[in-house]
This record gives structure tokens, sequence and C-alpha cells, in this order.
């Protein structure tokens, strides 16, 4: 079942071209890798869907973006939280000098879903949370004083706690030590179990093509090419383009044996 659309996407922005016609389809409870060099498009792509910028009016077959049935172009994102779909920039979104405790009760405080629901229930689901990203230890801790990986952790787990079907997340990996990365790769591959989506841009490719289904490559504002990792390491344009031949030596014979 596809969860998310985007059919022939372009956007203007002080008149230069940033998206050119790109179309996505996405499965629900897939991890879903978006790649390309800087600048390709790919935050501006995510932001788009989540409304954060702008997108153009939808019209006959273009510009048209379709989230669990919604078109949605012209919802404010609280509207599109609402309904499940959430990002998660690369920077921090978290509140630095609140404990790991507040950031996620003001998730109870705020969120349409948990209106009308008890605090007991809330605090059931935060903490069976706490205990799958093991921050049982640090509760009461500010975030600040969080390893680059716990922040990730905990901005998921916050994430979950909102009832989101669909996460965009905008370079999570970066600043998170190896540990990290592997345990935050486990983290999603159980999350999908629940039926949750998952829309990965990273510049870790081999991270990304070792969890995701489903790749996109996208190189100025355009998709290229899409397909499961082992098509994407085939593919000529996206080795010559992108990958180069060095990447694809080291890595391409653990997909294409």
């Amino acid at each position: 079942m596809q969860i998310l659309s985007v059919e022939n996407l372009s956007l203007f922005i002080k008149k230069k071209e940033l998206l050119k016609g790109i179309s996505l389809s996405v499965p629900e409870g897939q991890i879903i890798a978006l790649l390309g060099p800087n600048g390709a498009g790919k935050t501006t792509l995510m932001r788009t869907i989540m409304g954060l910028q702008q997108s153009p009016a939808a019209s006959c077959n273009k510009n048209i973006i379709t989230f669990n049935n919604h078109v949605i172009n012209t919802w404010p994102v609280s509207k599109r939280v609402a309904l499940g779909l959430l990002y998660l920039p690369q920077n921090l979104s978290l509140f630095r000098h609140l404990s790991v405790s507040d950031n996620l009760d003001l998730v109870y405080e705020h969120h349409t879903y948990w209106q009308g629901k008890t605090k007991n229930f809330f605090l059931q689901e935060k903490m069976t949370l706490i205990s799958q990203i093991k921050l049982e230890h640090a509760l009461n801790q500010e975030v600040d004083v969080l390893s680059g990986g716990q922040k990730r952790k905990l901005e998921i787990a916050r994430a979950l706690l909102m009832h989101a079907t669909c996460l965009m997340l905008d370079e999570p990996f970066a600043g998170v030590d190896p540990k990290s990365i592997y345990e935050l790769k486990l983290l999603f591959e159980s999350i999908i179990t629940q039926g949750i989506t998952i829309i990965i841009s990273d510049h870790h490719v081999d991270q990304l093509l070792s969890i995701a289904t489903l790749v996109y490559v996208i190189m100025n504002g355009e998709v290229i090419v899409r397909g499961t990792p082992k098509a994407i390491l085939e593919d000529q344009q996206t080795k010559d383009s992108y990958l180069g031949n060095y990447f694809y030596q080291e890595i391409s014979g653990r997909f294409l044996e």
C-alpha cells in the first residue's frame, strides 16, 4: 500500500528551478533512501512535502502531493503532522536545556493525538519508548549532555509518541559515532515492523543501502534513477555521476553477490 506520493513536482524559488518534475511513490512500512550530492534538492523536496517550503498549486497530473489518500499541497504543517507526517531536520529539534523526560512530556501537552487520553496511558507508552532507546538512566538529564546518537534516538522516540506514520529524516547519521549509527539502523528496522514508513536522506550511502528497500537518486532537482540498492549499484549513470569508481569497488561486493 502506498502512503505518500509526489507527482511531477516542480518548484521555483527566485526564478531558479530547484525541483524539476520529481515523482515519488512511497510504499507503507519500508525504508526509502534519497541519495544525491549536496544541492541536489533532497532537503528541498522533504521540506516541500512537509509544508515548510510552500508548494505550488496542484493541477491535473502536476505538482500533486498525496499523503494517506489526501492531497495536502495547501495544508498547513500542523494538519500534516496531525495526519501522521513528520520531518526531522539535520539540526537538532529538541529543547536542549529541558530534560529527556520533559521533552517527551511536551507531546502529551500539545499534540492532538493525546487530547482526551489519560496521562497514565501516555506515561506507559513514553516509558516503553525510553526503554527501547535505552535512555532510562538519562530521564532527568538535560538534552545538552547527551551524545549525538542519544539525541537522535530521543527525537525519534518523540516522533513515535506523536504517532507519526511516515518519518522523513534529513541527515540522521550526521555527527553520530559508528556504534550509534548501528543502533539507529536497528531502531529504524524495528520501527518499520509497526507499519511506519521512513524516508532518509544521508551522505552515509553505505549505511543507507544496507537498510533501504527502495532508493531514489536525485541530481540537479531530478530523479535520475529509482530502484533497489542492488539496481542502484548496477546503474551506470549513478556510478559515473555520483558514486564514483572507488566507492563502487569498495561496496558493490556486499550487494551484487
